[in-house]
């Protein structure tokens, strides 16, 4: 079970760890990468939805230097959120701007904002949670450019601020994979599968994509067998759900299984997967709009096309529009793996709010 943290805790347990480095980069912070476009800067509202725009659509050209032109005109909240974007971008390996030293300055500058944030802020306490999550995978990576050095138990902490305080998935997904393994938290396989299927009842696209590779090799059965029809259904609805900064190694893997399952069980996906469509459609707009408008830029990609199997097959890459799914039965709760009534959930493990 995972104790439940209060922010300053976790707080006093990762500064030490992380708050030297932040100054060094910070005071290195310099705006402007040389492949941004020079735009005119104009009023900030302007500049961030002109921003938000081009992230939307991996024009990271322009949205790098209207984001950066919002961080030199506002104060406010304009400014929350487009660091918060700037360091999405900045974070990511495959839009060719990558820089881990200044993403993880911004990033950290939002989640040193949690003792300020209220958890029904939807304005802000998302992108918090959001960054004290991106925070968290580098602590316990470690980054060398800035001298951060790889701590486990400092990035439970930010996980489990981050699932605790802000119900935030992609937390809960960490630290249930952590409880999997044991990984810096107690091993307990049942109960992180528990939590795995709930996230995949939320259309979390991690979650599915990984519970599908759990199907493909059936290293947990009996509560998770060998399904390689199941195992196709759920990568497919991965792949609909993923958003941009997920999308290639969820498509990679979509690949790998889809190459893998023999054109009988092919079949067999499709009906599991309009079965599950059937169960679980609800509207994802419906849900994302609890998060605030400027979140819905983290939304899906469109598939990528042109891939092919090894022996030049094409891949079937058409696919339906994103669905999340209700509070129901998922393949892994069908299989036995739940937690009974009598168990506790382990703090930062709550189901999202719907």
């Amino acid at each position: 079970m995972f104790a439940t943290l209060t922010s300053k805790r976790a707080n006093k347990r990762t500064g030490a760890a992380i708050s030297f480095a932040a100054l060094v980069v910070a005071v290195a912070w310099q705006v402007g990468p040389a492949a941004a476009l020079d735009l005119p800067c104009g009023a900030p509202v302007e500049m961030f939805n002109k921003g938000l725009d081009s992230y939307k659509a991996s024009r990271y050209e322009i949205a790098i230097p209207a984001f950066e032109c919002v961080l030199r005109k506002d104060d406010g909240l304009q400014k929350f959120h487009a660091e918060f974007y700037l360091a999405r971008i900045l974070s990511d390996d495959t839009g060719g701007f990558a820089d881990h030293a200044k993403a993880y300055t911004l990033f950290q500058g939002i989640a040193d904002t949690v003792d300020r944030v209220d958890g029904e802020d939807v304005r802000r306490a998302p992108f918090v949670a959001k960054s004290l999550t991106a925070v968290a995978t580098y602590v316990r990576r470690g980054l060398p450019a800035i001298g951060l050095k790889p701590d486990t138990a400092a990035a439970v902490d930010l996980l489990t601020q981050a699932a605790n305080l802000f119900n935030e998935p992609d937390a809960q997904f960490e630290l249930a994979k952590m409880q999997l393994t044991g990984d810096g938290v107690p091993a307990n396989t049942p109960l992180a599968l528990h939590y795995i299927a709930k996230l995949v009842q939320d259309s979390h696209a991690g979650a599915q994509a990984f519970l599908a590779d759990l199907h493909w090799r059936g290293i947990y059965a009996p509560q998770v067998p060998k399904d390689r029809a199941r195992a196709l259904a759920l990568i497919k609805l991965a792949v609909e759900n993923a958003s941009p900064s997920d999308r290639l190694w969820v498509e990679d893997a979509y690949q790998n299984i889809y190459c893998g399952t023999p054109a009988a069980e092919r079949q067999q996906a499709t009906d599991v997967t309009a079965r599950l469509r059937k169960v679980f459609a609800r509207s994802l707009n419906s849900d994302r709009a609890q998060l605030g408008p400027a979140l819905m830029g983290l939304g899906r990609r469109e598939p990528s096309m042109g891939r092919t199997c090894g022996n030049n097959e094409p891949v079937d890459m058409e696919l339906r529009g994103a669905i999340v799914s209700p509070p129901l039965a998922s393949s892994l709760t069908q299989s036995g793996a739940q937690a009974g009534p009598q168990q506790t959930l382990p703090a930062g493990m709550r189901t999202p709010p719907r």
